[in-house]
C-alpha cells in the first residue's frame, strides 16, 4: 500500500512540474518574441473592437509595432476570410483609399499569416495570430519598413 502512495505522489509532483513548464507552442511564441524585440520591434497583445472580433472571429491578437519619427497616414486595414478582396478597413477609417495602388500591391505580397496593417501616432504595425503564425521576426520588420515607406504623409 506505501508503494501506491509512493506512486501518486510522484505522479502528483511531475503533474505540477509539467503544468508549470511552457508548452512548445508557448515556447515558439516567446523565441519570437524575444527575437523582434532585439531586432527593435515591440509587441503587445491587441485587443480588436467588435468589427474586427465579427470578421475575424477572435478577441486579442499579437501586434508587432515600430516607432518611427516620420508623419504616417492614420490607417488600419484587416485581412477578411472568405471574400473576394481580402483587405478590408473599418467603417470611417480612412483606410479604403490605401487598396489600391502600391500600398495595395503591397498587401497582396504580404504573408497569410499577418491579419491585420496599420500606422498610427508614429508607429507602423502588422496583427497576426501569434499560436498560429510560422512568420519569422526579420520578415516582420521588412514588412514594417515597407509599410513606414508606404504611409508617409505627402
Amino acid at each position: 500500500m506505501a508503494w501506491l502512495w509512493i506512486v501518486l505522489g510522484l505522479l502528483a509532483v511531475m503533474g505540477s512540474i509539467t503544468w508549470i513548464l511552457p508548452s512548445p507552442m508557448e515556447r515558439r511564441q516567446g523565441a519570437r518574441r524575444m527575437t523582434a524585440l532585439k531586432l527593435g520591434m515591440q509587441v503587445r497583445v491587441l485587443s480588436v473592437d467588435d468589427w474586427v472580433k465579427e470578421r475575424l472571429d477572435t478577441v486579442r491578437l499579437a501586434q508587432y509595432l515600430m516607432w518611427t519619427d516620420k508623419t504616417l497616414l492614420r490607417a488600419s486595414l484587416w485581412r477578411v476570410p472568405g471574400r473576394g478582396e481580402p483587405w478590408a478597413a473599418p467603417p470611417g477609417s480612412k483606410g479604403w483609399d490605401l487598396l489600391s495602388g502600391e500600398f495595395g500591391g503591397l498587401l497582396k505580397s504580404l504573408p497569410d499569416d499577418i491579419v491585420g496593417v496599420g500606422a498610427e501616432n508614429g508607429c507602423v504595425w502588422v496583427a497576426l495570430d501569434d499560436a498560429r503564425a510560422i512568420i519569422e521576426p526579420g520578415t516582420i520588420k521588412s514588412v514594417l519598413d515597407e509599410i513606414s515607406a508606404l504611409l508617409v504623409y505627402p
